[in-house]
């Protein structure tokens, strides 16, 4: 255990976050290859995924200023990107027979995968911030 005695919450976050944006990506590839990449936007969240997951593993190894803000531009890439599917994922499920129902939230689109990607990645640029500080 000594050898993690140096590394601080936010660092050991990162590595918990990389291996999370990987298993998210792969989830978010099959829904979106199940739904035949109908939109342009279904690509964003998918190529970014591994950006991420790097991003988020090279803030956690090397501590260098450069390095972090890097990687917080990375995430915010995926901020933008998950308000991007969230709204496409409410959008879709609205246009579906029947509008705004539990039946079409089940069926259509997951509305909250989305909004999980996208505080996901905030959380990771809040962590690098605050191991900054």
């Amino acid at each position: 255990m000594d050898a993690w005695e140096g590394w601080p919450f936010a660092r050991i976050y990162l590595l918990f976050l990389a291996v999370g944006f990987l298993s998210l990506g792969t989830q978010v590839l099959l829904l979106h290859w199940r739904a035949g990449f109908s939109r342009l936007t279904m690509y964003g969240p998918v190529i970014l995924a591994p950006m991420i997951a790097l991003a988020a593993l090279a803030a956690a190894i090397v501590r260098d200023g450069f390095v972090g803000w890097v990687a917080v531009a990375v995430f915010a890439f995926g901020v933008v990107s998950g308000l991007i599917g969230l709204y496409e994922h409410l959008n879709g499920i609205r246009r579906r027979i029947g509008g705004f129902s539990l039946r079409n939230a089940m069926s259509g689109p997951p509305p909250l995968l989305p909004a999980a990607y996208l505080l996901l990645a905030f959380t990771g640029a809040l962590a690098v911030v605050w191991q900054a500080l």
